[in-house]
């Protein structure tokens, strides 16, 4: 009858090989000794069961009514071992929530000792090897109708000890106050909080807690060289917590886990797991910092220096199924988002005989569930170094995802990149070792990608090739929505190659007629600032082909994902590197036998780019510029100077295709800065003087000047039909502040007519106010001249007519709000001494408002640009 009642308490099989004790009394003792498991009805995991002795109370007085009550439970010498053979599975499961519910009921819970016990548990399996050693565990009633319980014992040959204490019963007697103590190897852990007794009917509730949770480890690697884990440990550890809910459904919520490292890297894990025991509902927050390693005194930090600095994320699933969301890795150059990880999976856990920590049989996804953009599969033998690591797979990548485009509709039509990737460290540092993609699925582009690294001392070398071929850029531009005039075929091959002492990157790049080639050469050495020097060159430039550039610049702007820029952030890149390009157009087409080139140094260092300056001639006529355009923060802005010096702007139009019916020897100064990225925001944030004079020349008969302002049809009523007049001069003179521009004398000249304007161009209020008093120049064609406006908005702005007809030269005040017209002489024709598109500034007259004063000289001899300063 013992054994059976023993073998049913331990579930195998047991024999009594000692004596039995009964010490009659009020309180008899039964004590049984050396009971040991039938070796034949053990489970093939487990190994050795045996106990020296097992002493109990059974109270007399309930034997007289048949109530059979034990207490006083006293275990010595008990002795188990467990095995997990390699290949096995650890399939050994403890209901914890029955286990702890009928150990809490039992007459035990307040007086019970076990001593002089061990644990032996070892796992091929796995790698772990665990001895447990429990000297006393002692529980007992105290004074005030509470329970103390204290144990020592030593783990791994390490102390620990135990403290719990239990509150007496309170108002409440299903529920009872405690705190839970273990300190071990330096580890401090603590539960407080309330045990409640299921107190259901039929006690099939599961009883419930709500504690919190503290620890502190303030040497990891002595806590975790208990269980023979090495590593780069050195640091401290702490957690919090709370813990609610049912024992067989625990709930861990406010989650605080933070380790800091000597090394300056710091991780914390924030967040709840719904199911603590079934490792389900999983909702962490993670993030890492990593300390920037400190170079020597006088060295810089060289270009190829990506080093991760940092990772946040967030995790979901189960720890069967684990997925990680909108996980991001922060360098020392770009800033990488991935918007979903997983689900991540890994057969097992294993620690090697050295000590390092493994995750073997490992298979991580990445991107739509049905269909992943990366999936890879392999090892990490040290995932606390992350070291060991060898993961093989493909990606499948959306092509619009590759080139950050947002074209959701249009995505399929752009194709997939397909290819084999292979991810590990075995040269001594960890990335891709290599990856090989195409694009094979689009009618609209051709794309390959092909990227070898090997890092090892003695080779560390790096190739990388590209090759896009768009063989018509216009349906591709069609797909992501945008229109574009025949761009014609792009492509584009580059290459990358990097030793230990250097780095060189080439591309060439056709676009239209045009192939453009560049170049980049850098020094790796860690002695003095990284610089990479270059050029940018073609033989032959057709203009028509700067403005397929920008068209398709344009696209790509149009479509840039902007909800999703953080995919690839550039604002971080390479702060210390200098690029010095030299920019060199042999010549440009359409040319003639005259010199035509374009050359000049572009210069970038921390986000400022610098024209050093830029310089073109054409067709005799030369352009210039200078100044800076400083990308560092959200919207470019720019600092710009220069000048045009007679260029012929027929000719030069007619080479770029642009079909704007004007020509004539074109005169630009400007000084200029703004911000924007777009044609739209540009002009609204204009500062500085810009004027611009066309001399020579004609325009058709609906475009008048350079500056894109209309004027009345029947100032040109005599070129009607689409032909061409001619124009004498038009000078355009305007100062700028804030997207406003204000001219205090717009001239346009033919033979028959003088235009002369005042007034304001408002990017920013999208209006525009001018006022013109015109003068005919012969009598045959105009007898008399009406002032007029064009006021309204830019896009939609109307012509009126105000003011009485003049006749001639005249000094007179119009209806004009500014005024200003007023004080502007038009000499007439046939005047002595008059030049074209020369105007006086008269003296105000009684109540008029000071102009400024007139001077001589200037382009085409105009006496207005005077007072053309910033303001």
């Amino acid at each position: 009858m013992t054994e059976k009642l023993l073998s049913e308490a331990m579930d195998a099989t047991v024999e009594v090989r000692g004596p039995i004790h009964i010490d009659a009394g009020w309180a008899p003792t039964v004590r049984i000794e050396d009971i040991a498991a039938v070796e034949s009805s053990l489970p093939p995991d487990l190994k050795r069961l045996s106990i020296k002795s097992i002493k109990v109370d059974v109270p007399l007085m309930p034997l007289f009514i048949a109530d059979v009550q034990l207490r006083a439970l006293v275990i010595e010498g008990l002795d188990v071992a467990i095995e997990i053979p390699e290949g096995g599975a650890d399939e050994a499961s403890i209901n914890v929530a029955e286990t702890v519910g009928d150990f809490v009921r039992s007459p035990f819970a307040s007086d019970f000792v076990l001593r002089d016990a061990k644990v032996d548990y070892v796992n091929e399996e796995n790698g772990f090897d665990l001895h447990y050693v429990f000297d006393e565990i002692a529980s007992h009633p105290s004074d005030d109708g509470g329970v103390d319980v204290e144990g020592t014992g030593r783990f791994n040959d390490e102390p620990w000890r135990l403290e719990v204490d239990v509150d007496p019963p309170g108002e409440d007697e299903d529920r009872r106050k405690f705190v839970f103590a273990v300190n071990h190897a330096g580890l401090k852990v603590a539960f407080a909080g309330n045990y409640a007794f299921d107190t259901s009917f039929f006690g099939t509730e599961s009883d419930a807690v709500d504690m919190t949770v503290t620890a502190s480890a303030p040497q990891l690697n002595r806590s975790l060289a208990v269980y023979d884990i090495k590593g780069e440990l050195d640091g401290s550890g702490a957690l919090s917590g709370r813990l609610a809910g049912s024992l067989d459904e625990l709930a861990l919520s406010e989650l605080a886990l933070k380790l800091a490292f000597e090394s300056g890297d710091a991780y914390e894990v924030t967040g709840d797991i719904a199911d603590l025991m079934q490792g389900t509902g999983l909702a962490l927050k993670l993030k890492g910092a990593f300390a920037k390693k400190q170079l020597p005194e006088g060295e810089a930090r060289p270009i190829y220096d990506i080093g991760v600095t940092g990772f946040r994320g967030r995790i979901e699933g189960s720890r069967d199924s684990v997925l990680i969301r909108d996980f991001r890795v922060t360098t020392s150059a770009i800033r990488t988002k991935f918007r979903d990880i997983g689900p991540i999976t890994a057969e097992r856990l294993y620690k090697t005989d050295d000590g390092r920590l493994g995750l073997y049989d490992v298979v991580v996804l990445a991107g739509d569930p049905k269909r992943p953009s990366v999936r890879v599969a392999g090892t990490v033998k040290d995932i606390i170094g992350f070291k060991g690591v060898s993961l093989n797979g493909q990606i499948d990548f959306l092509t619009a995802d590759l080139f950050d485009l947002a074209a959701e509709e249009s995505a399929e039509a752009l194709g997939h990149l397909f290819g084999d990737v292979t991810i590990s460290d075995a040269d001594g540092s960890l990335g891709i070792e290599s990856l090989s993609a195409t694009v094979t699925d689009s009618s609209l582009l051709e794309l390959s990608v092909d990227l070898a690294i090997d890092d090892l001392p003695e080779a560390n070398e790096l190739t990388f090739a590209t090759h896009l071929d768009i063989e018509k850029f216009k349906p591709l531009a069609a797909a992501l929505g945008s229109e574009v005039e025949d761009v014609g075929r792009v492509k584009f091959d580059g290459t990358v190659a990097r030793s230990d002492e250097n780095i060189v990157m080439a591309g060439t790049m056709l676009v239209g007629q045009t192939t453009l080639e560049g170049s980049l050469t850098g020094a790796l050495s860690e002695k003095r600032a990284p610089v990479l020097n270059g050029n940018i060159a073609t033989e032959l430039l057709h203009l028509s082909d700067l403005m397929k550039l920008a068209s398709i610049n344009a696209v790509f702007q149009e479509n840039a994902d902007d909800a999703d820029a953080d995919v690839i952030d550039y604002s971080e890149v390479w702060e210390t590197l200098l690029v010095d390009l030299q920019v060199k157009v042999a010549a440009i087409a359409g040319g003639g036998g005259n010199a035509s080139n374009i050359e000049g140094r572009m210069t970038y260092r921390a986000g400022v780019i610098n024209l050093d300056p830029m310089n073109m001639t054409y067709l005799g006529g030369t352009a210039s510029t200078n100044g800076n355009i400083d990308t560092k923060d959200n919207q470019n802005s720019f600092a710009l100077k220069g000048s045009i010096n007679n260029l012929r702007i027929g000719e030069v139009l007619q080479a770029m295709e642009v079909n704007y019916p004007v020509s004539g020897a074109l005169n630009v100064t400007y000084d200029l800065s703004g911000a924007g990225n777009t044609k739209a925001q540009i002009p609204r944030t204009l500062s500085g003087s810009l004027t611009t004079s066309l001399r020579n020349g004609s325009i058709g008969t609906r475009l008048i000047d350079l500056t894109g302002m209309s004027l009345p049809g029947w100032l040109l009523s005599g070129a009607a039909g689409g032909s061409q007049s001619p124009l004498v001069c038009v000078v355009a003179p305007f100062s700028f502040k804030n997207g406003r521009g204000t001219t205090r004398g717009l001239v346009l000249e033919t033979n028959n007519v003088q235009v002369v304007g005042v007034g304001t161009v408002d990017f920013r209020a999208n209006t525009i106010d001018l006022h013109f008093k015109p003068q005919a120049l012969r009598k045959q064609f105009i007898k008399t001249a009406q002032p007029f406006s064009i006021q309204g908005k830019l896009a939609s702005a109307k012509v009126t007519l105000g003011g009485a007809p003049v006749a001639g030269a005249v000094v007179g005040t119009l209806a004009s709000p500014l005024n200003l017209l007023s004080a502007i002489t038009q000499p007439r024709a046939g005047t002595p001494g008059r030049v074209p598109c020369r105007v006086v500034h008269a003296k105000p007259q009684s109540g008029q408002a000071t102009t400024t004063k007139p001077r001589r000289g200037g382009p085409l001899g105009l006496g207005i640009l005077g007072g053309q300063r910033r303001r």
